[in-house]
């Protein structure tokens, strides 16, 4: 499945347009006057919370737990900063999101891959755009939320800005980018 997520730039905070297979499925945004960021995703049909991402305070490491509506708590924390590295335990599950080359980050699940996504290079006026590719049976919210973590923890700092390039992770990798890997109808993981 193909996953965009159009980030929109307003007076205070952000918006996204979040679309799959062209189609909008989700909104998410920012919740005004806080001091550590709270990112609602919601459901376009509705408006109903589907999470909330909340911003932990750390040191040079990015850190927020992601929030159901039952009460869990999944924990999204860096694993490496050098190497790009960042982990999330989400009930039995483990996933490691990692950053590439370029603005490729690539997501696995317990070991297998099951998304990849890419930034846009350049943007003008608007906020960044991403676009992810991704197992058809995967938890479309999770990975969705991923992308909205590194490009709050990220990019904050381009408010403002009429045109904004974005030259992504030059350091060592955690991981390689697997160039051959495809997202299969239906897989499981």
């Amino acid at each position: 499945m193909e996953i965009d997520i159009n980030q929109r730039k307003i007076a205070v905070g952000f918006k996204y347009d979040i679309f799959c297979q062209e189609k909008q499925i989700r909104f998410a945004q920012s919740q005004l006057f806080r001091f550590m960021t709270h990112i609602d995703l919601l459901n376009v049909e509705g408006g109903n919370s589907l999470l909330t991402l909340v911003q932990r305070f750390s040191f040079l490491y990015t850190s927020y737990d992601i929030l159901f509506p039952g009460g869990y708590i999944a924990e999204f924390r860096t694993e490496s900063i050098w190497k790009g590295h960042n982990q999330c335990k989400y009930g039995q599950d483990v996933f490691d999101i990692y950053s590439h080359r370029s603005r490729k980050h690539s997501i696995y699940k317990n070991g297998c891959q099951i998304a990849w996504w890419d930034q846009k290079a350049v943007t003008w006026f608007e906020g960044d755009n991403y676009k992810i590719l991704a197992d058809d049976n995967c938890d479309i919210d999770i990975i969705i939320a991923f992308c909205l973590i590194l490009d709050d923890s990220n990019s904050n700092n381009s408010d403002g800005a009429t045109v904004t390039f974005r030259i992504g992770h030059i350091g060592p990798q955690a991981k390689e980018f697997d160039q051959h890997w495809r997202p299969n109808a239906g897989r499981t993981g």
